[in-house]
């Protein structure tokens, strides 16, 4: 039943909130067409391709990625999983999605590498997949959910070309990070902190492997948030304020310095002026031992050139295996 304190739309309002769902649903019904297209014949030279075939299977990928894929997955991370992750109800779908994101960009980096018809057979199985999911459980709540303004910057949404593997960086960042020598750089900003208090990392994207990779190469205890404290609230875990949150952080930095993975799966319930405080004040504290808080999505609540901000925005990662891409399928398997 409509809210009667909500005016009711005017037949132009509503008109063009209905042509703004099905314009952004048909530009990526689009290229999700695309997509399935090149999977079924990607799997078809995997199962049956000789050298050749492989070959120009792996320049389609390739071209694919450089071309239409990576705009896509940017597309999506940027306009629709952004707004989305402020829905607490829709956060374990955004991470599932983001995690394949992730290995299809993986795939594509090693596709050149190693048992080529394996990866190419992963490849188009995960693309299919992946592609299939999203229009069963993204798309609706696409539908049903995001507002005026946020289709239209679904819309108008320009992605950043892909990037050069070994891009040229301004001196102000944290240096020129590649997939080698990332670790090197957090550590070095580690070391200038002075091994100690708060510091915040910022990721390109979601991928936990590296939050786990940056807490063993520092010596520190990685600790997920969301899976070891968040969990045994429930549905009520979204209540948890920020400020209960900060004795309990100190508890368990008293016992060791520690990676505190998936605090924007508390952020993401929040207001941006209380995620702002937060994360300015947890900067500001002294703590027992160094904390570490990986951040990809909320970094815009970041403070600006602070000198605890670590910032690998700009910088391309590896991307870790994590598992077999084969069983990545499982809705809402969130590690």
């Amino acid at each position: 039943m409509r809210n009667p304190n909500h005016p009711r739309p005017t037949t132009g309002q509503h008109r063009q909130s209905v042509l703004g769902r099905s314009g952004v649903l048909h530009v990526l019904s689009t290229e999700h067409r695309q997509g399935l297209a090149l999977a079924e014949r990607l799997a078809r030279f995997a199962r049956a391709g000789n050298d050749d075939d492989l070959a120009q299977a792996v320049a389609m990928v390739q071209a694919f990625n450089r071309e239409e894929m990576e705009a896509h997955l940017q597309h999506e991370e940027q306009t629709i999983f952004a707004p989305l992750l402020r829905r607490r109800q829709y956060v374990d779908l955004c991470i599932q999605l983001g995690k394949e994101h992730g290995l299809l960009r993986s795939l594509v980096e090693r596709m050149t590498s190693g048992d080529i018809r394996w990866h190419l057979a992963e490849f188009a199985q995960l693309l299919k997949n992946h592609t299939l999911l999203e229009e069963e459980w993204l798309f609706p709540v696409i539908q049903s959910t995001l507002t005026d303004d946020e289709l239209r910057a679904v819309l108008d949404f320009s992605p950043l070309s892909v990037r050069d593997p070994s891009p040229a960086v301004s001196p102000q960042r944290q240096g020129l990070v590649t997939a080698d020598n990332w670790l090197s750089v957090v550590a070095q900003h580690h070391s200038a902190t002075g091994e100690s208090g708060a510091s915040i990392v910022l990721f390109p994207r979601y991928q936990p492997e590296l939050s786990m990779s940056l807490a063993e190469h520092l010596g520190l205890v990685f600790f997920d948030l969301r899976k070891d404290y968040l969990q045994q609230f429930g549905v009520a875990a979204d209540r948890t304020s920020l400020t209960a949150l900060d004795p309990q952080l100190r508890e368990w930095a008293a016992q060791s310095g520690l990676v505190c993975h998936n605090i924007e799966a508390l952020l993401c319930v929040k207001t941006e002026q209380q995620r702002r405080e937060w994360l300015r004040d947890f900067l500001a504290q002294d703590w027992p031992n160094p904390v570490l808080v990986p951040i990809s999505v909320f970094q815009g609540d970041v403070p600006e050139e602070h000198p605890r901000v670590c910032d690998l925005e700009l910088f391309r990662l590896p991307y870790l295996p994590v598992r077999q891409a084969g069983t990545t399928t499982v809705r809402y398997d969130i590690e």
